[in-house]
């Protein structure tokens, strides 16, 4: 064999040492994304079932392999928040709209973190940054969103014109109702409060929040009956032992005024 020749297959054995490699790369880093991408979809189904530790725990581990995914970022804020750490969850929004600049749902999230931490005109920023993604399939979520920014400002006609709003853009969204109605009961218009407060029971009838609220303004209207009508549905509902306290002392203070229902 020629000198020649010889040259021309050591070149060809090291193309074929280098292909090789590269293919291992592309596997390993194959493997990684779908290690990462399974270890996402377990992390959701915890934070669905409310099981934030949990979600944490399996989020950052597919973190490790796939620092770069702007959905994962976002299920961590998402979990920082159900574990009322709003600070935290802002830092992974805001990774997440970094690596993904047109990503309307980790800026509205990024909204509900900025409000959580009481950074009201941060949380309205972005909140209508979302609605100017004219694409975004859902405008009335950052509407409701901002009803319930000015609301937590008690600015409350602004409030009940972003929650109306809302309403127009999607009427069975129970929760704009709901925040409607509490504009109203702050404002002490008890009777479009009561209306809206229906509207939300009927869209959603296990809104336990919503139910509390409704017997909140029928005990201070003295319609006893009526109030403890609806502690008991929302005790009922309720999944937070927290919450199940605070109907429970609320009840407990008209209790002398409760009467036999069937519900």
């Amino acid at each position: 064999m020629s000198s020649t020749q010889k040259t021309l297959k050591r070149i060809q054995t090291l193309i074929f040492i280098v292909h090789l490699f590269l293919l291992g790369c592309q596997s390993v880093d194959t493997v990684q994304k779908k290690q990462a991408e399974s270890l996402k979809n377990l992390g959701e189904v915890y934070l669905r079932q409310g099981d934030f530790n949990s979600a944490l725990r399996t989020l950052f581990e597919a973190q490790g392999l796939a620092p770069y995914d702007p959905y994962l970022q976002n299920d961590m804020g998402l979990a920082y928040l159900g574990k009322k750490r709003p600070d935290l969850a802002i830092d992974h929004f805001k990774k997440a709209i970094k690596i993904k600049p047109q990503y309307p749902n980790a800026i509205n999230n990024l909204g509900i973190a900025y409000l959580e931490n009481k950074k009201y005109l941060k949380a309205i920023q972005s909140f209508k940054e979302t609605l100017n993604d004219l694409i975004y399939a859902t405008p009335h979520i950052p509407l409701a969103n901002l009803g319930r920014t000015y609301f937590a400002m008690k600015d409350y006609d602004t409030a009940i014109s972003y929650y109306k709003r809302s309403i127009e853009m999607f009427y069975d969204f129970a929760i704009a109702h709901r925040g409607l109605g509490q504009a109203y009961a702050a404002k002490r218009n008890f009777s479009n409060a009561i209306l809206s407060l229906k509207e939300a029971i009927q869209i959603a009838p296990r809104f336990a929040e919503a139910h509390y609220e409704l017997a909140q303004i029928y005990s201070k209207q003295q319609k006893f009956p009526e109030a403890v009508q609806h502690y008991h549905l929302a005790i009922r509902y309720s999944s937070h032992v927290s919450f199940k306290r605070k109907v429970q002392t609320a009840l407990d203070q008209i209790q002398p005024f409760e009467m036999d229902y069937q519900f």
